[in-house]
């Protein structure tokens, strides 16, 4: 029995969100919308929905329509979120929310006055291995945490021609729309940061890369404004210091990585799997993760069935029943983005920089 019917806004990486949908149990997609035409149209007729739309203001105007999810570009957050609140409809908002942290405080309180559940797409929360790992620290496996550092590289530059990714006014680059779900899962292990010195570059401003055109290789080139790298030292409130470092267009990608080093203990995350050691364990290893937090599937597609649990915790928001877990808010990502910001002040100005408080 259907008792929640949803709309998906954005068909681009929005095309996840229908195979996280898809998987919901009890939720039909009745709407998909886009601002391409024949997008639009191609995805519901493979998909068997019924309806499309260009624009999403017809798709909130829906009496069928309880949920819009929402892939579109950041610089489109504000405005389509806020339509959608204000005509008592569900968000699922991908991160990072618009293009500063007001942006999403803003919608935050809206979706408070209007009592409307809402969520960001940090769906990396609901991981395994990052789900484990914050039990783990809630439970007190490290102790004191004292220090955590984040690797990530890729091989191609971020962003493609004509792609709003490549884009800095559009809210493109690795920072926004990479960097973002990992400070938001220090933020949710550790707490609020404190202050930040970071350096934000666009290392590879003229692009190349290769484009297949039949048999034929070409060289595609084009410019782009979007930071590509940026290394922070971010200080936490509880004493704790992470160091981040993203750089893509190393023409190799590598497995990231996320250890977290505290008093007792040690905990890694490399490309999804979690390790361990206490103090009082004579090897490092991997850790078995409890059956209750593993993702159907896998490994195969985790980011898609880790968004199809965020969205059934959404979901259990607007009923009576509930597992406890309550998924990422406007809130976070104002929290996230705040981050972020001091580190684009730091990396202007050269210096240590303290991260505002909402």
């Amino acid at each position: 029995m259907t008792n929640l019917c949803a709309a998906v806004v954005g068909l681009a990486w929005g095309q996840m969100h229908l195979d996280a949908l898809r998987r919901v149990k009890d939720l039909e997609i009745v709407a998909v919308c886009d601002s391409n035409a024949e997008r639009a149209q191609t995805i519901a007729k493979n998909a068997g929905i019924k309806n499309f739309f260009t624009d999403a203001r017809q798709v909130f105007a829906r009496a069928d329509v309880d949920l819009v999810t929402l892939a579109t570009p950041p610089a489109t957050h504000v405005e389509l979120a806020h339509q959608a609140l204000l005509a008592q409809k569900m968000v699922l908002c991908e991160a990072p929310v618009g293009l500063r942290s007001g942006d999403a405080a803003e919608l935050f309180k809206t979706a408070q006055q209007r009592q409307v559940a809402s969520a960001v797409a940090f769906q990396t929360r609901y991981l395994p291995s990052y789900a484990y790992a914050q039990e783990l620290i809630a439970e007190d496996y490290l102790g004191t945490f004292l220090r955590a550092t984040v690797s990530f590289q890729m091989a191609q530059p971020w962003g493609f021609n004509g792609n709003w990714a490549a884009d800095e006014k559009r809210g493109g680059g690795v920072m926004r729309n990479i960097a973002a779900h990992f400070i938001d899962a220090l933020l949710w292990w550790f707490g609020p940061a404190e202050r930040v010195m970071a350096t934000r570059e666009t290392l590879f401003s003229q692009v190349r890369r290769p484009l297949q055109v039949g048999r034929e290789t070409k060289i595609e080139k084009f410019t782009a404004t979007a930071d590509d790298a940026f290394t922070a030292l971010v200080e936490f409130q509880n004493g704790g210091t992470a160091l981040l470092n993203f750089v893509t267009g190393v023409r190799q990608d590598a497995p990231w990585q996320i250890t977290l080093v505290g008093s007792r203990a040690t905990l890694q995350i490399t490309s999804g799997a979690l390790s361990g050691k206490r103090d009082t364990e004579r090897d490092f290893g991997q850790l078995q993760i409890p059956r209750r937090l593993e993702l159907p599937d896998r490994p195969r597609e985790p980011l898609m069935w880790a968004l199809t649990e965020l969205v059934t915790d959404l979901k259990q928001m607007r009923g009576e029943t509930s597992n406890g877990r309550k998924p990422p808010t406007f809130q976070d990502a104002a929290n996230a983005y705040r981050v972020m910001e001091a580190i684009q002040r730091s990396s202007d100005d050269r210096l240590w920089t303290s991260v505002e408080r909402g």
